[in-house]
């Protein structure tokens, strides 16, 4: 999948353990993001792929924005607090479309009955809950 965070044009790959532990030099890498050639690498088939894949997403948003990770500076916690609060909607975005996931939809705000479907006779509202996702 291609995606673009401040102009640039990024890449996620899913790859055999093989092919990302040839370019990390080291075993039970789970994901790597590649800068000189905007690559996130994900190990295929691993049990939490969502989650390898947010905290990659994490790298290139930290990287796109000037923050250096090559140093050993120390984030304070309003520093992470500020990180985690511009990174939030532009992570959960790529997930979303890296995933298939549909938009989601609140059919019945009194009820809280949530469906996938936007057009099912009632008014619906849009909601955040990833758990009534439907992946294509």
């Amino acid at each position: 999948m291609k995606f673009k965070i401040n102009n640039t044009k990024w890449t996620i790959e899913e790859v055999d353990e093989a092919t990302i532990n040839n370019e990390m030099k080291s075993d039970g890498t789970l994901g790597l993001t590649i800068y000189r050639t905007q690559t996130i690498m994900l190990l295929k088939d691993q049990a939490n792929i969502t989650k390898t894949l947010k905290h990659e997403l994490t790298h290139v948003w930290l990287y796109e924005y000037g923050h250096n990770q090559n140093d050993e500076k120390t984030f304070t916690y309003e520093d992470v607090c500020e990180i985690v609060a511009s990174s939030n909607d532009f992570i959960n975005e790529i997930v979303k479309q890296y995933l298939g996931i549909e938009p989601l939809y609140l059919c019945d705000i009194d009820k809280n009955i949530e469906c996938n479907k936007k057009y099912c006779g009632k008014e619906c509202n849009y909601t955040n809950n990833i758990e009534f996702a439907k992946t294509k």
